[in-house]
This record gives structure tokens, C-alpha cells and sequence, in this order.
């Protein structure tokens, strides 16, 4: 990873295993705050026209999974897909989805 490269300060949270409703509420991972960058991919890549695809990328997160909900401002960015980079535990790039209105 090149110092620098992640300029996007995120929080990230996921749905609570223990609970079985839906009622939108995420809980905190810990630690809370993730720097990473983001980078929307070309269009078509998801099923649905309204939303768009990003590849994010930061330093490795051992709770990161595809129940991850990134916020970026008022933005919300929901994980689909992760890699551990090299499976070395230094870095992961993700796939999300952030749905539009």
C-alpha cells in the first residue's frame, strides 16, 4: 500500500447476529473508524439500476464481512464481496453497493 492512498475517513458498523429483525439497526465494529479510499466502478456491473459500485480499499480489518455497512458522510455503502489482499492480513479490497433513491 502506498502511504496516502486512503484519504476517505468511514465508519463502519454490521447487522447484530443475535437479533432476527429488520428493523435497520447496526451495531458499531470495533474500531469504528476505517481510513480507506473509494472508487466507483463502471456502470453495469450490479443487477439494479439503482445503485452503484465501488472498489474500496484500506488496511486490514478483521471485522469486515459481507454484513459490513460502510457510512461515508450520508452515504451508506453496503459490502458484497471481500479479499484479503495476498491473504497477508495487510490489506482488503472490497466490493459494495451504495442503493440510490
Amino acid at each position: 500500500m502506498r502511504p496516502g492512498r486512503h484519504t476517505k475517513y468511514v465508519t463502519l458498523s454490521r447487522s447484530p447476529e443475535t437479533s432476527g429483525d429488520t428493523d435497520g439497526y447496526f451495531e458499531p465494529l470495533s474500531p469504528e473508524g476505517w481510513w480507506c479510499s473509494m472508487s466507483p466502478l463502471e456502470p453495469g456491473l450490479t443487477d439494479d439500476t439503482r445503485s452503484t459500485a465501488f472498489r474500496v480499499t484500506g488496511r486490514y480489518h478483521s471485522g469486515i464481512t459481507v454484513d459490513t455497512r460502510i457510512t461515508y458522510g450520508t452515504r451508506e455503502l453496503f459490502v458484497k464481496g471481500v479479499q484479503n489482499v495476498d491473504e497477508a492480513n495487510r490489506e482488503m479490497t472490497l466490493y459494495c453497493e451504495e442503493t440510490t433513491a
